[in-house]
């Protein structure tokens, strides 16, 4: 079974068991929330890796990341959020 590493600052984070068929990598600039601590995806490198015989190989993602600012996740956050309507809007005709 294939996985996804994810890695920070020259250090492994964690590695998710992922299948074959379904495989679920982030793409740069997206945000990715790990133990509740914001991180930004800088980097995702592809490696083959032998698996049993010489002629069968699997494609292994390496994710980087890097911790997101409180500022810039906060201001994404704001930009999220659905803004209340004032009322309903002018009649024009």
């Amino acid at each position: 079974m294939p996985y996804v590493e994810y890695a920070c600052e020259g250090r492994l984070l964690f590695r998710t068991e992922t299948s074959e068929a379904a495989q679920f990598v982030p793409r740069i600039h997206e945000v990715v929330v790990i133990d509740d601590v914001p991180y930004i995806v800088v980097d995702v490198e592809y490696w083959a890796r032998r698996l049993g015989s010489n002629d069968r190989r699997l494609v292994w993602p390496t994710v980087y990341v890097l911790p997101m600012s409180s500022e810039d996740w906060d201001l994404r956050r704001e930009r999220r959020q659905k803004r209340k309507r004032e009322g309903p809007p002018p009649v024009r005709y």
